[in-house]
């Protein structure tokens, strides 16, 4: 009996082996340019990008950045989700251009949480502000977005960055 069960076996680890390696596998490659939808614009008195990254939770980002009058940038961020979500964070960054990089000139976290806010809809946040006396010459704004799945544990995060700005 125990010499009918080995055979038995090897039988089928040997049927086995042979689907297996007959079994075609798939694999999926992505375009990072498919998944992401993005509008970019710039004239004498805004630079901007729209972006709709067709994400689980993410929706459509919009970063601008746009000229207020003498030294003065206008700084307007969007963020709009599927859904209601638990926690938002976004984070806007201005960057000066400085000989071959960026460099980090002003930075503002802002959170929302819907325990904060029960009886908001927290599908859509905005940060809008004014920056006075900057120094002359080339500016862009980077967003950077995360976001928590209300009744579940997705989350999902975004960084966008605009075009390069003049300021005179």
């Amino acid at each position: 009996m125990k010499r009918y069960l080995q055979k038995v076996s090897v039988i089928c680890l040997s049927i086995l082996m042979v689907i297996m390696s007959i079994m075609p596998a798939y694999a999926q490659v992505r375009n990072l340019s498919e998944d992401i939808s993005a509008k970019e614009y710039s004239n004498e008195e805004a630079v901007g990008i729209e972006v709709s990254p067709r994400g689980q939770l993410i929706s459509t980002v919009t970063l601008e950045l746009s000229d207020q009058g003498y030294r003065t940038l206008g700084i307007y961020s969007r963020l709009q989700c599927h859904e209601e979500m638990k926690k938002i964070i976004t984070t806007v960054i201005l960057q000066k251009s400085e000989g071959s990089g960026w460099t980090e000139v002003h930075r503002k976290k802002v959170e929302w949480s819907k325990e904060d806010y029960p009886d908001d809809d927290l599908s859509m946040t905005i940060v809008s502000y004014n920056l006075r006396g900057l120094e002359p010459g080339t500016y862009r704004l980077k967003g950077n977005y995360s976001v928590f799945e209300m009744y579940g544990s997705l989350q999902e995060f975004k960084t966008v960055t605009t075009s390069g700005f003049e300021v005179r």
